[in-house]
């Protein structure tokens, strides 16, 4: 999995923050960059993001909106995922990760890897 790229992800963020499908308009009016992108560059970067499973599309008069297909905490789990296959030694690589976690992250880590292990024990 891919990271996303600069235009990519601000389209993403955008579409994330609405919570709803957007016109290419409405995801340009969205992107906070300067100098503001073309059009025509933003409905290019979108349909690349269709085509590639990250938005929905659906006609909306003769144009189209534009929705999430995936949440933005499963996208950042596919690179954490990608992130730990790229590692010799996945434990330390996990050690590492969590030395640098919040206590309260580190917490409802635990918790989870509990529910993990009692939905695997079934």
């Amino acid at each position: 999995m891919a990271q996303f790229g600069q235009l990519e992800a601000a389209i993403m963020d955008a579409v994330w923050a609405a919570g709803v499908p957007l016109r290419v308009r409405e995801v340009l009016e969205r992107l906070d960059r300067d100098p503001e992108p073309a059009y025509n560059t933003v409905h290019t970067v979108t349909e690349i993001l269709h085509r590639k499973g990250w938005l929905s599309k659906e006609k909306d008069g003769r144009a189209y909106r534009y929705g999430a297909t995936k949440s933005r905490e499963e996208y950042v789990a596919g690179l954490m995922g990608e992130a730990l296959s790229a590692a010799e030694d996945r434990t330390a690589t996990l050690a590492r990760f969590v030395e640098h976690m919040q206590p309260g992250e580190a917490e409802e880590l635990h918790r989870l890897l509990g529910q993990a292990v009692a939905k695997a024990g079934r």
